[in-house]
């Protein structure tokens, strides 16, 4: 018996040709090049509106406490507060462009304190002021051993200070000391740096009016 075997055509074992590899080669290397040009350019985006989003929260950061602080400004329940270093009542001491410095009796016991103690630090003299690129709050400024400063927040560019009377008229700056107790508004203007994500310094700016409503009544 004779048996007839199924035949197969023999099949080429040829494979990709040189131009056939480069050709894939270039274009993988395109696709990486563009999903890396890709996530570069996300990546920048992403660090610039991170370090954006910072600037704005130190800014804001510093006004909040210094908006909390300047409405107790000229705070005296007694009506009768007396300040040891000027004689005067409690209100604003120096109001600067850069500066301010104001009092409040916050304890009500009829006097401004200038200095802490063991038994009271109550926070009645406050400055706050520009100084080397930081915002700083000093409590008992002036005061031999008790003076102390806290840096708030750090790369602020400008700080501006600007004052109003009770018919919302500008009082000239320095304040002089004579115009210090018609001060019934303070308007606040505060910039911070950061660095975006190419590398480049970018500002941010945030304003403030704040009413010294203890200075209303």
């Amino acid at each position: 018996m004779r048996l007839f075997l199924p035949t197969f055509k023999k099949c080429g074992n040829r494979g990709f040709t040189m131009v056939e590899i480069l050709m894939a080669l270039a274009l993988t290397g395109m696709s990486m090049g563009a999903i890396y040009s890709v996530f570069i350019s996300s990546n920048k985006s992403y660090k610039t509106q991170e370090n954006v989003a910072d600037a704005q929260q130190r800014i804001r950061v510093g006004l909040e406490m210094m908006i909390r602080d300047l409405r107790l400004a000229g705070l005296d329940p007694e009506g009768s507060a007396t300040d040891g270093i000027d004689s005067n009542g409690a209100g604003f001491k120096e109001a600067t462009s850069t500066k301010i410095r104001f009092t409040a009796d916050l304890d009500m016991n009829g006097a401004i304190d200038d200095q802490g103690t063991s038994t009271t630090n109550n926070e009645e003299r406050l400055t706050y002021i520009l100084e080397s690129g930081s915002l700083r709050r000093y409590l008992y400024e002036g005061h031999t051993t008790d003076e102390s400063q806290q840096t708030l927040i750090e790369d602020v560019s400008a700080l501006t200070f600007n004052y109003e009377d009770e018919s919302g008229s500008p009082i000239t700056k320095p304040v002089s000391a004579a115009d210090l107790p018609n001060i019934r508004t303070v308007v606040i203007s505060m910039s911070c740096q950061g660095i975006d994500g190419l590398g480049n310094t970018f500002t941010r700016t945030l304003n403030a009016r704040v009413n010294c409503r203890n200075l209303w009544l």
